[in-house]
């Protein structure tokens, strides 16, 4: 065996099992594998879990919060309108090597708290162009060997008012995007946005990713439209709905039908846990919907927080959320890790389970919930069968 685990404990199985990974899988799991391995790493009976997903970053913007001057920030515009101009102001100033490096930075903050797996989106606008998918794309290829990142090619202009946009998506796709994404709202006509990014989806052959509904004056709800589109096109299972906040303010009755059917189209919910909880994660999943959460932007012009770290988001989404069992809480850390993969397309390789890639973590902890409840250390994060991390130190260096 290239690694043996030691007495691990796995959610849903009985006993501390022995877990044997080869070339990169998991080979044997039970009670003893007598083989000995390369490497071996003993468990002591903590929880050994599958890596996390983190879906939603912007990894393009990232660290860059000490660049912007917040004493000239517009208090007297909306939030988001000035959140846009801080953005565009720095992102001007933006270099492919600059890019890379912060994608990098945060890349290996990811790996440290057990992120295995990130879906990022890369904006391209008449501001950047294609600077920052290229520096994005440059660090998926220097962090290969120890953190999966997926590319959203991310339109952030409107279609209308910015003839170019369509260009530079497809340019981005072309220079080897893994997904397209675009924000109905950023249109007059959202639907007719929607139109376009499915047009280039199946062009292309690829997954969607919205940012759904961001605008909470006046409101906008481009979900249900979303939904009819998917389902026509036969795109079920490849679209993901990301932040969802007009389903904490539409009419209950609204918000039934925009779940039950996301349900039938397979369309994934990713939220970042900052408000209407109940209505963007529980609700839904009690209707049967596939729903995780995300980094979202970290330390930028946005915000200033995020330390890259999932274990930390499922504490404020519990929180949020009211979640109080034993129960609630396993599966709130499964959708962090299994929820995440199904909602980006990477479940059937995820997982503890014989035969799935050995992305794992080692928590300091004997279930999810204890995981969560006490923040555990992440002992051991393991990627394609090789230790990465351990206890916070990045074992693996990125390739020049």
């Amino acid at each position: 065996m290239d690694l043996v685990i030691r007495n691990a404990t796995i959610a849903g199985v009985s006993g501390v099992k022995d877990i044997g990974v080869r070339n990169g899988r998991i080979a044997e799991i039970s009670d003893r594998v007598e083989l000995r391995g390369i490497e071996e790493i003993q468990a002591m009976g903590f929880l050994v879990a599958p890596g996390f997903m983190d879906v939603h970053q912007h990894m393009d913007k990232a660290l860059i919060l000490e660049r912007y001057d917040w004493s000239r920030h517009p208090r007297d515009v909306p939030a988001r309108q000035a959140n846009i101009a801080a953005s565009n102001e720095l992102k001007r100033h933006f270099t492919v090597e600059d890019v890379r490096e912060r994608v990098i930075r945060t890349a290996e903050m990811c790996i440290v708290n057990g992120t295995t797996a990130v879906r990022t989106h890369a904006e391209v606008d008449p501001v950047i162009g294609l600077t920052g998918i290229q520096g994005v794309l440059a660090a998926k290829e220097a962090c290969r060997e120890w953190i999966d990142i997926q590319v959203d090619c991310y339109g952030v202009a409107g279609f209308r008012d910015v003839p170019e946009e369509e260009d530079l998506l497809r340019k981005g796709l072309e220079m080897g995007a893994d997904l397209v994404g675009g924000v109905p709202e950023a249109d007059l006509d959202g639907n007719a946005h929607v139109d376009r990014i499915f047009s280039l989806a199946k062009e292309y052959n690829k997954d969607i990713d919205f940012h759904v509904d961001q605008v909470r004056a006046p409101r906008p709800f481009a979900l249900p439209y979303i939904i009819e589109k998917t389902i026509a096109e036969g795109w079920q299972g490849r679209v993901m709905a990301s932040h969802c906040y007009a389903l904490g303010h539409v009419t209950p009755e609204e918000r039934r039908q925009a779940i039950a059917g996301c349900r039938e189209a397979g369309i994934s919910i990713c939220c970042d846990p900052n408000a209407s909880i109940e209505e963007r994660v529980i609700e839904p999943i009690n209707g049967g919907v596939n729903v995780t959460y995300m980094s979202d932007n970290i330390r930028d012009t946005w915000q200033p927080f995020g330390n890259a770290d999932m274990l930390q988001l499922a504490l404020f989404v519990a929180k949020l959320g009211s979640w109080r069992t034993k129960e609630q809480l396993d599966h709130l850390l499964e959708m962090g890790n299994m929820g995440a993969a199904r909602a980006i397309g990477l479940a059937e390789d995820h997982g503890v389970n014989i035969g799935k890639r050995a992305d794992l973590v080692i928590f300091e902890a004997k279930s999810g919930h204890e995981a969560i409840i006490t923040q555990a250390r992440k002992l051991w994060v393991i990627k394609n069968g090789r230790a990465v991390a351990k206890n916070g130190e990045l074992l693996v260096r990125s390739a020049i």
